[in-house]
C-alpha cells in the first residue's frame, strides 16, 4: 500500500497528524503542519501542509507522496476515512490545532 493510501485511512485530525509525523520521522522533523479540514461533495477531507528542516528531506518526502509544493510548502489533500454526519452537511472548513507535539 502506498504511503499516500496509508494517511487515507484516518478518520481524524489526531490520527493523521501522528501518521504524518512517523511518516516524516524517516526524513527528518516536520517544523511546521497545518491541517485545514473541509468538505467537498458530501466527503470530509484533510488539506495539509508541511515544512521540514531542510528542502532535501521536503524533496524525499514529496517524492514518496507523489505531492508537490505550494508556496513554500508540501501541500496535499486526502478524504478522510469518516463518516459524514448531519453537522457535516453543506461546503465548510475550519483550521485544526497545528500545535506540534
Amino acid at each position: 500500500m502506498s504511503a499516500l493510501a496509508e494517511l487515507r485511512r484516518h478518520g481524524d485530525v489526531a490520527s493523521l497528524k501522528s501518521a504524518l509525523h512517523q511518516l516524516c520521522s524517516e526524513f527528518g522533523c516536520i517544523t511546521r503542519l497545518d491541517i485545514l479540514t473541509a468538505m467537498h461533495e458530501g466527503t470530509k477531507q484533510a488539506i495539509c501542509f508541511l515544512r521540514m528542516e531542510r528542502p532535501e528531506q521536503e524533496q524525499q518526502l514529496m517524492k514518496t507522496l507523489g505531492v508537490g509544493r505550494f508556496g513554500g510548502e508540501v501541500v496535499f489533500v486526502l478524504n478522510l476515512n469518516a463518516p459524514v454526519t448531519t453537522e457535516d452537511a453543506g461546503p465548510s472548513s475550519q483550521w485544526a490545532d497545528s500545535d506540534l507535539y
